[in-house]
């Protein structure tokens, strides 16, 4: 007897082409989105080679004027060259607070690492997710490649230092501290490195030997940030005690000691060779001279802690992040901030850091989420927010918009 309802090939494959979100056994296809990329080298290129270029297809636009050929962020003013535009938010999918953020040397990827130990990798061009290595069995606090970019080390709340190769490969573990490492930063070269622990010290680290050189003792609480001068045999450091100290990192005892915070340091970052930059709970950013050893400059405008601290590659630029997930951009000896973001965290940012080219930056926050942001287009003052669309959907080779 023949089968009542016989299967009709014909009709689930016509079913299934005018579907095409479900394939035959009922399962959704995952649906294709564009994904624009952010391409720092075709900027670069067009500059160099064609300064001149003609407007031809969109005359409208003025394509070779406001994108084509804007100034590469090491030739043109702080102003400029501020990175306040949001372009995209990235967030692993078992979500956790960002505590360090670091862009590869190449400017390739950027690693975030995370409170549940992993260090997940990010394209630097499309932003979209690479890959995730689960590094520490505690969260990460800080994370630093060496000056000659041949391995990284990070830290976490255990007071474990680990050692990685580019390839994200373990090559060195050391218990350092005995409690939890919140800062590291290498010297001029790989030779030799620093750590500041919640145990009040910092420790001077044989990077080839993996042993401890010298303990440096004088914080009467735990030590937030230690950062190496890059070019002198010096030591900034801040913590809980709200002090600011000094250290050479040759001898065991502080060179000098500055009470200019009234609370928690949390952020401390050198500024060029002459300067420091120090900021916390207080809600004041310091400025020391290196030359005079006193304060010269203070921003006030911030209105919460000031969390976070990095300095433009190229640019007398710097950026600080707060408590309240905002973003400022100060020029040097300005006290109102030149710009802020265009958007904003949901919590706390631990993290800066700007792309080596200097055209993007990137922010790791306590709301689980890196997110980068990139310099304004001209369109977004002279043409409108209509036009300026329509030039983020004009589709250059491979779809890539120049990123400079």
């Amino acid at each position: 007897m023949a089968d009542e309802n016989p299967i009709n090939i014909k009709e689930i494959v016509n079913a299934r082409f005018q579907n095409p979100k479900f394939v035959y056994d009922g399962k959704r296809v995952q649906p294709i989105y564009e994904r624009k990329s952010y391409d720092y080298s075709s900027a670069l290129i067009y500059q160099a080679h064609l300064p001149c270029l003609p407007v031809v297809k969109y005359p409208q636009f003025n394509l070779s004027s406001q994108i084509l050929n804007m100034q590469s962020p090491d030739e043109c003013s702080p102003l400029e060259a501020v990175t306040s535009r949001f372009v995209h938010m990235s967030i692993n999918k078992i979500r956790s607070p960002i505590n360090s953020i670091i862009w590869n040397p190449d400017g390739r990827r950027l690693l975030s690492g995370s409170c549940s130990g992993e260090i997940t990798m990010w394209n630097g061009f499309s932003f979209n997710f690479d890959t995730i290595v689960q590094a520490h069995e505690s969260p990460i606090r800080s994370m630093v490649w060496s000056p000659s970019s041949s391995f990284l080390i990070t830290s976490d709340n255990l007071g474990i230092i680990k050692y990685w190769n580019p390839s994200m490969s373990n090559i060195q573990i050391i218990e350092a501290h005995k409690e939890g490492v919140k800062d590291l930063c290498f010297c001029y070269n790989d030779e030799k490195f620093c750590s500041a622990s919640d145990d009040s010290t910092i420790k001077v680290w044989d990077s080839v030997s993996a042993k401890c050189e010298r303990t440096l003792s004088g914080h009467n609480w735990d030590v937030r940030k230690a950062q190496w001068h890059r070019t002198k045999a010096l030591i900034a450091s801040g913590g809980k005690d709200n002090l600011l100290k000094l250290w050479d990192p040759r001898e065991n005892q502080c060179l000098t000691t500055f009470h200019y915070h009234k609370n928690t340091i949390l952020s401390l970052k050198f500024y060029r060779d002459n300067y420091l930059l120090s900021g916390g709970k207080d809600q004041v950013i310091k400025m020391l001279d290196l030359r005079t050893m006193k304060e010269v400059f203070t921003y006030k405008n911030h209105n919460k802690d000031v969390t976070a601290i990095s300095t433009h590659p190229f640019n007398d630029l710097f950026v600080t992040g707060n408590n309240e997930g905002m973003i400022y951009f100060w020029d040097i000896f300005n006290e109102m901030p030149i710009a802020t973001s265009d958007n904003k965290h949901d919590n706390t940012i631990w993290s800066l850091d700007f792309h080596p080219a200097g055209h993007v930056l990137a922010s790791g926050s306590a709301d689980f989420m890196v997110k980068f942001w990139i310099r304004p287009r001209p369109a977004n003052h002279q043409i409108g927010d209509e036009a300026d669309q329509s030039m983020e959907n004009f589709a250059y080779d491979n779809d890539v918009i120049p990123g400079l």
